[in-house]
């Protein structure tokens, strides 16, 4: 069952999911030594980012110790204003001082996004396997929540929408034709995003407030509303919206 909470607008939205970031990132710090965190791309991120970058969590959040992953991105040049990761750079990772290293992109300017795809797979196993074997397991997946119901690049309508991917972890995936902009993307498959400690989703906005009731409280169809795989989450599964999104729930 997800925790909800509803606050007044988009800033406290990041607010809270900062202080969340703070939280899960700090405690397996404690417990492990590192934290595991997935960043989200799309309209969620920039507040988010601009959060993390000020005061409080700015000096509470153990920066040295987190190892950085995505949740998708487009498959473009580094460059491209359409990067999830360079949008990253510029607004969290350069501004904070985030070694290099310690980011772990989709390399989107490749040619061959299938075995990029199975790259990415095998460095986000290697890093995230736990000491006792297993599947990855993440400490921190954020997520924003798409018009159609996706999370990362898992479409709704998709084929596979009801596949777990257990054992691709990460796949290359064909320009939507839904959803903008129209080029194609990597994503995690919904196996790393459920087994993950703590999964939270950031939404704002009226347009979001069907979907997001679909997602919590909708006939289950993972077909349909992708984001309804977070029901099948391990962890702890934490929904900040604003009052407009919240409307219907």
């Amino acid at each position: 069952m997800s925790e909800v909470i509803v606050v007044r607008d988009a800033l406290e939205v990041a607010q809270v999911g900062a202080e969340l970031f703070t939280e899960s990132s700090a405690g397996a710090t404690a417990a492990r030594g590192k934290a595991l965190v997935v960043l989200t791309g799309g309209s969620a991120a920039p507040p988010l980012y601009a959060a993390l970058r000020s005061d409080p969590w700015r000096t509470r959040v153990p920066w040295a110790s987190i190892e950085f992953f995505y949740s998708d991105d487009r498959a473009v040049p580094l460059g491209d204003p359409l990067s999830n990761h360079g949008m990253a750079q510029r607004e969290l990772h350069e501004p904070l001082g985030i070694a290099p290293e310690r980011v772990h992109r989709f390399r989107g300017e490749v040619v061959d996004l299938d075995a990029e795809a199975r790259r990415a797979a095998d460095e986000l196993r290697e890093i995230a396997r736990p000491p006792m074997g297993g599947p990855p397991r993440l400490d921190l997946v954020l997520l924003g929540l798409g018009p159609d119901g996706h999370i990362g690049s898992l479409f709704a309508g998709a084929a596979d929408a009801s596949d777990r991917g257990d054992a691709q972890l990460v796949k290359a995936v064909p320009a939507p034709t839904q959803v903008e902009p129209h080029v194609p993307r990597f994503t995690l498959t919904p196996a790393p995003i459920v087994y993950a400690r703590t999964i939270v989703l950031m939404t704002t906005g009226a347009k979001k407030a069907e979907v997001l009731a679909r997602m919590l409280k909708g006939p289950d169809d993972l077909k349909a509303c992708p984001a309804q795989w977070l029901r099948r989450a391990t962890g702890r599964v934490v929904v900040v919206c604003d009052e407009a999104a919240a409307a219907r729930l």
